[in-house]
């Protein structure tokens, strides 16, 4: 009950003061048509009239605008010489973009009465909304004439102008308002954009000219200045500008970043770089801004010792001044990753890791490192925590199956392969090395037909790949099966890699398990020339070829050697107790 007596209150004092406000705002008795016409009606019509625009009101208030507008035309009916009604019906549907319908009531009110500024400001704003810029002009020009102090009347008409592409005369209001209200910075600033976009660069130079005369040590209406002699291939003057403003605004990284530019161009490379090192110590240059410097030093690092130089030092700064933005160390560590510091670039992406868990790229990146340095067991640690969080991203498999496989976890390898193959969409290069890594860990657990089988999965999308054209030419051979394919693939693989002596070297082999031994130690030659001659087993297949065409001693040297060398076949020390092949 209290809220619904609160309501009723309300509503009455609203209608009330809704009703004292239309009589003061609309004096429609003044209007000649109108006293005439409020003459010539009766006592009764006259407070019907009264009940309707009231009622008008309050549902326009409560946004009920078809009540509203059934008592607006209810009130035409009884006084027609009335302009109020139809102005009321004009705001209406400008506000529910009934904008023809609106300028058909507005057009009947401004005949009744012609000087109302309210109703030649809402015809002037419909037409504008209906996009007819021509007779918009024309009724702002004449309401600026009503009230020519009306600054707003003022930015009206110029954005009319600027809608329809006719800068010059958007241009030429803002001088007409400029003389009724004194120079101003934005009336100064929007009258330069103008200038330019009709490409006036000397326009729009002299106008920030004449407002810096007022405002001296305004840094904004200077650093455009400076721009616009830039532009203006007025460099010298540009120069100056930006001289003052580092005086004035020494915290300007954007002054000091185009004094770099400046001083590079005219060859002095110290002043350059002081300016360059001064702009990524200010606080207002945005970190973006920054690193997009900082990457375009990447290509440039092995250049000279110099440029390498600074690449560290601006790095060291921009880790100093933003030493909790992630993006100041991600540069840092992408700077060492391209100079080929690999073990501190880790570190640093590893710090990155402690703190932003949610980019894959930077997980991605820890783990190529890890693989260039043969870091497996970081690699599986990290792997297996990427996989938390991306647990669908096939990368991150199959890192965690090769460092598993490095470390003979050969079923967990299996699975993160496996696991990893359903999440490869459109990636033939990763199949294929998933593919590979399964025929590699199925031939160590001498599951040959499923090893056989992914190799020829692998090789049916990249036939020519020369290290798979490799490996399974070499596992056949070793199990001496399919001698005249494995011949075939390993031929392919050192045509493709002329000078890979782990190619030729497989190739020696399949040639021996072909009996073809003449053939064998041809290849075998070539693969120690090429330095193969520090690997154990390439010089115990030397040593065994050898035998085979009755080279004994030479077979035997060659088994001591390999022995030397490092680890061999598991015959190798019987071979060289006694001095015999065992196969």
């Amino acid at each position: 009950m209290i809220k619904k007596f609160f309501l009723i209150v309300f509503l009455i004092s609203f209608q009330f003061q809704a009703f004292s406000q239309w009589k003061s705002h609309y004096p429609e008795l003044n209007n000649e048509k109108s006293q005439k016409k409020s003459n010539s009606i009766s006592d009764k019509n006259k407070q019907l009239f009264d009940f309707h625009i009231f009622n008008g009101f309050k549902s326009k208030a409560l946004e009920d605008y078809e009540s509203a507008l059934k008592h607006f035309f209810k009130a035409i009916k009884i006084n027609d010489l009335s302009p109020v009604p139809h102005y009321e019906i004009a705001l209406i549907y400008n506000s529910t973009e009934n904008y023809f319908l609106a300028i058909e009531q507005i057009e009947k009110a401004i005949k009744l009465d012609k000087d109302n500024i309210w109703y030649l400001q809402l015809y002037a704003q419909t037409l504008f909304n209906i996009s007819d810029f021509n007779k918009a002009a024309i009724e702002y020009r004449k309401l600026i004439i009503k009230q020519p102090t009306n600054d707003e009347l003022y930015f009206k008409l110029s954005d009319l102008y600027i809608y329809s592409n006719d800068y010059k005369k958007a241009i030429k209001v803002y001088n007409d308002l400029e003389s009724v209200i004194g120079i101003s910075k934005m009336l100064s600033m929007q009258k330069h954009k103008l200038y330019r976009e009709i490409n006036d660069l000397k326009g729009a130079i002299l106008e920030l000219k004449n407002l810096l005369l007022l405002f001296p040590d305004d840094v904004e209406v200077m650093e455009i200045l400076s721009e616009l002699y830039l532009l203006n291939d007025e460099k010298d003057k540009a120069f100056k500008l930006f001289q003052l403003l580092s005086k004035i605004s020494p915290n300007n990284g954007r002054i000091h970043l185009t004094l770099a530019d400046y001083y590079r161009e005219k060859g002095d490379n110290k002043k350059s770089y002081d300016e360059l090192k001064l702009a990524f110590k200010s606080s207002n240059l945005s970190i973006d801004t920054k690193v997009s410097i900082l990457i375009s030093y990447y290509q440039l690092l092995a250049i000279n010792d110099e440029i390498n130089s600074q690449a560290y030092e601006l790095a060291d700064i921009l880790i100093k001044y933003h030493p909790d933005d992630l993006k100041a160390r991600a540069v840092f560590a992408d700077i060492l990753y391209t100079d080929n510091n690999y073990e501190k670039a880790k570190e640093q992406y590893l710090l990155i890791l402690e703190t932003e868990k949610s980019k894959s790229q930077l997980w991605g990146q820890v783990l190529f490192i890890q693989a260039e340095l043969s870091d497996f067991e970081g690699m599986l640690i990290t792997s297996s925590e990427a996989l938390e969080y991306f647990p669908s991203d096939p990368l991150f498999y199959y890192f965690n199956g090769l460092s598993n496989k490095w470390f003979k976890n050969y079923n967990e390898s299996i699975e993160s392969f496996n696991l990893g193959l359903q999440f490869i969409f459109d990636n033939e290069d990763l199949l294929v090395e998933f593919y590979s890594s399964l025929a590699d860990i199925y031939h160590i657990l001498k599951e040959h037909k499923l090893s056989d089988t992914f190799y020829e999965k692998a090789l049916s999308i990249k036939p020519n790949n020369a290290i798979i054209l490799n490996n399974y030419a070499y596992y056949l051979s070793l199990r001496k099966v399919n001698l005249e394919k494995a011949k075939e693939m390993s031929l392919l693989s050192n045509n493709l890699d002329s000078t890979n002596s782990t190619y030729q070297d497989t190739y020696a082999w399949v040639l021996y398990s072909l009996n073809d031994f003449e053939g064998a130690l041809k290849w075998i030659l070539k693969s120690l020339k090429n330095g193969s001659d520090s690997s154990a087993v390439v010089v115990e297949h030397y040593g065994d070829i050898l035998f085979k065409i009755g080279k004994i001693k030479a077979a035997y040297e060659q088994w001591v050697k390999a022995s030397q060398i490092g680890e061999g076949s598991r015959f190798l020390s019987k071979k060289i107790e006694n001095k015999k092949l065992y196969e």
